[in-house]
């Protein structure tokens, strides 16, 4: 009797993925990457404050170490928190490798260049009361839609999922709120 092989459905959890990864299947970390490689360089630009050749360099080192150590996962630990907990570690040693490699300022009183001004304070929190009363404009389903898509990076097709729609609704819902978004807030369409 012939048994034949099927190939996992690609919208596996991450768990899965790690499982088969830690099972020899280097072709697994391809599909952590695809779900993870945009909001891990997201949270290492952050931490690093733009600095983005650096940033695509230590999201490719997170993934990397995954594949090196993904023995040392434990099971019933969320991915994204392991890979999240490599991306905190590496920029640390990047963080601290930097601060050794700068040299002395030459005097005490040069200002900070992270330092934000009170006036840059106060113009940030202005846009973001701004930002939350446009959202508030929003209809709940286009505010869902935005916070799923923008603030918690999830792909159209699981939103779509989400909210058993079309994949095109989603995408006109985003469109559609972003226009309602900048009118609110006084932009040009």
């Amino acid at each position: 009797m012939n048994a034949e092989i099927q190939a996992p459905v690609p919208h596996q959890s991450p768990e899965f993925w790690m499982g088969q990864l830690q099972e020899g299947r280097e072709e697994a970390l391809a599909h952590l990457m695809t779900r993870f490689e945009r909001p891990i360089f997201s949270f290492l630009h952050k931490r690093l404050q733009g600095e983005n050749g650096v940033t695509q360099e230590l999201t490719q080192e997170v993934f990397l170490r995954c594949l090196q150590h993904c023995r040392r996962f434990e099971k019933g630990r969320p991915v994204a928190a392991w890979l999240f907990t490599l991306a905190a570690n590496i920029a640390t040693d990047h963080l601290r490798k930097r601060g050794r490699e700068l040299p002395a300022p030459e005097t005490f009183d040069a200002p900070d260049p992270h330092h934000v001004s009170p006036w840059e304070q106060v113009d940030m929190n202005q846009k973001i009361g701004a930002l939350k009363g446009a959202l508030g404009d929003l209809t709940p389903r286009q505010r869902s839609m935005v916070m799923a898509y923008y603030i918690k990076e999830r792909p159209v097709r699981n939103i779509a999922e989400d909210f058993a729609c079309a994949e095109g609704t989603v995408k006109a819902t985003l469109f559609q709120s972003l226009v309602k978004l900048r009118k609110s807030m006084g932009q040009q369409p």
